[in-house]
């Protein structure tokens, strides 16, 4: 599950690299990200009022590109689509803020299993959990504890910085990081169960 970048990766057109992450190789997601970002977080940073919240901002957009980047026609550019999305999370952001006080998430599985899109349905809100547990488990273990902190034990940035005594900008790149991952890797059991039929039929 390394994000090795593979020689010449970074010399590809957008329209390849997306290509090539719809095929699971979330490395050529990464390569989007880090030619994209900086536009991102313009565009984000351009309409908050408290740019603070600006990077967790652009971490959830390209987390959201990447869940429904099958959903990306090339008509417009993926630059374009992608600032839409980062337009979106911030009006989100604003609606949140003015409609609804702020809820503590619970810090369990089903909590982390809901972030990746799990399915409504009793089992296979189950299945989408196991999935997740599978995928957490077999995540490289810097990883596995960042995801660990930050989404299961809901500690801050800076708490979370703190307990693994590292910088707070590497605590949101390695999330970030590992969140991609970790949609990578549930996504592919996804298709993997849909191949087979499903986790609870029988083989």
């Amino acid at each position: 599950m390394k994000l090795a970048m593979a020689p010449g990766i970074t010399t590809f057109k957008d329209g390849v690299l997306i290509e090539l992450a719809l095929t699971g190789q979330a490395e050529c997601f990464s390569v989007l990200v880090d030619r994209h970002k900086t536009a991102v977080r313009r565009r984000i940073r351009s309409m908050l009022r408290n740019t603070a919240d600006a990077d967790d901002l652009v971490q959830e957009s390209f987390l959201k590109a990447w869940r429904h980047l099958a959903s990306f026609r090339a008509e417009a550019s993926f630059r374009t689509w992608i600032n839409q999305i980062a337009t979106n999370e911030v009006m989100q952001l604003y609606r949140r803020q003015r409609c609804s006080p702020i809820c503590p998430a619970s810090a369990d599985l089903d909590t982390l299993a809901s972030r990746w899109d799990s399915p409504h349905r009793s089992l296979e809100q189950a299945e989408a959990r196991q999935a997740v547990q599978n995928a957490v488990a077999k995540l490289p273990e810097k990883y596995r504890e960042i995801l660990i902190l930050r989404d299961l034990k809901q500690l801050s940035a800076q708490e979370t910085a703190e307990w693994l005594k590292i910088s707070v900008p590497l605590v949101k790149t390695r999330l970030f990081r590992a969140r991609l991952l970790l949609l990578s890797a549930v996504q592919k059991q996804r298709r993997q169960a849909s191949q087979y039929g499903g986790y609870s039929k029988a083989a």
